[in-house]
């Protein structure tokens, strides 16, 4: 009887250290119209889960959510059983990678835009790699050329390729990215697709909203959302 109760403790402690991010009874509300409700899912380490469902339905407020951009109208966000609120987002903050799908370039040239994590307190044990940034690239089939491009000069594809190659060298725990994809062929599309799940091999837990058949192919578990109105 003893060792049974052992067994369970160890199975509830292995559970708890597999659970990443969780979303529970979460509530959206956007004007009139109720976006979700009672949404509930899990993000383990070494899965990739994806956010689907029609423009509007909520998806990037419930990512910008998790990054304390947004606040949810109910319901819970919890990091490694920790509620995430706008006090503790920035702890979450130092454990991820977030992707946005419009992504702003601060910098005039893709060679400072790839260098500007690394100037962020929570990448400061980090050291920024040309050569490695090269190897993830070639992952994504973009050309080392690149490098020496203003921003302007890339393209869509282009552009949400080099920002997810940041995520190969971050090292981050958690992935957040909102439709990755979105400018790419069924082709690079997939290529997007093998690359992000190289990190759930690794370990990291990834929430990806995508409209594309072709990528949630790659995902664990896909999470539908339909609008309530």
């Amino acid at each position: 009887m003893h060792l049974l109760v052992q067994l369970l403790h160890l199975e509830m402690l292995l559970v708890s250290l597999c659970k990443m991010i969780e979303v529970k009874n979460a509530k959206l509300i956007v004007g009139d119209a109720t976006l979700f409700e009672n949404l509930s899912f899990i993000v383990k380490e070494g899965s990739m889960v994806g956010l689907s469902g029609p423009s509007g339905s909520g998806k990037t407020t419930l990512l910008k959510s998790f990054m304390g951009f947004t606040t949810l109208n109910d319901g819970i966000l919890s990091f490694d059983g920790e509620p995430i609120t706008p006090t503790t987002s920035e702890y979450f903050r130092r454990y991820t990678a977030y992707i946005p799908q419009d992504t702003v370039f601060p910098y005039t040239t893709v060679q400072e835009l790839v260098k500007l994590p690394f100037s962020l307190k929570a990448n400061a044990h980090l050291s920024f790699s040309r050569e490695l940034l090269f190897r993830e690239w070639d992952m994504l089939d973009l050309s080392p050329t690149l490098y020496e491009k203003k921003t302007e000069e890339i393209s869509g594809g282009e552009r949400q390729r080099i920002m997810l190659s940041l995520c190969g060298l971050l090292e981050k725990r958690i992935i957040l990215v909102d439709e990755p994809t979105s400018a790419l062929d069924e082709r690079t599309t997939a290529l997007v697709g093998e690359y992000l799940k190289r990190f759930t091999i690794r370990g990291a837990a990834i929430l990806a909203v995508s409209h594309s058949p072709v990528f949630l192919q790659y995902c664990h578990q896909i999470v539908q959302l339909r609008n309530n109105e």
